[in-house]
């Protein structure tokens, strides 16, 4: 894999297979993260959190080359993602 697009595609089957599990809440996290669109799909909201200044004309560009920064974005996110979703609030167990 060596394109966002790909990579994207990759994660997206992993949710899948899951049954839609794996990112759940992913899309909510980047969004309160971001400030961006809540009703953006995750994917979007990674290329727009990487090329901040290219706004929305960029997603196509990206989706046709490689774009090692949203995707090591994207792998950092989800890193943070999950480690939030494992930390217990303050009325919850500890999730294993």
């Amino acid at each position: 894999m060596t394109t966002f697009g790909e990579v994207a595609a990759f994660v997206t089957g992993m949710d899948a297979a899951t049954e839609w599990q794996f990112l759940d809440g992913f899309r909510q996290f980047l969004a309160a993260k971001s400030r961006l669109g809540p009703n953006l799909a995750w994917q979007v909201l990674v290329i727009r959190m990487a090329y901040p200044a290219e706004g929305d004309a960029f997603w196509v560009i990206a989706s046709h080359r490689e774009s090692s920064e949203a995707t090591t974005l994207l792998f950092d996110e989800l890193q943070s993602f999950f480690a939030e979703r494992k930390m217990p609030g303050p009325n919850e167990p500890a999730r294993r």
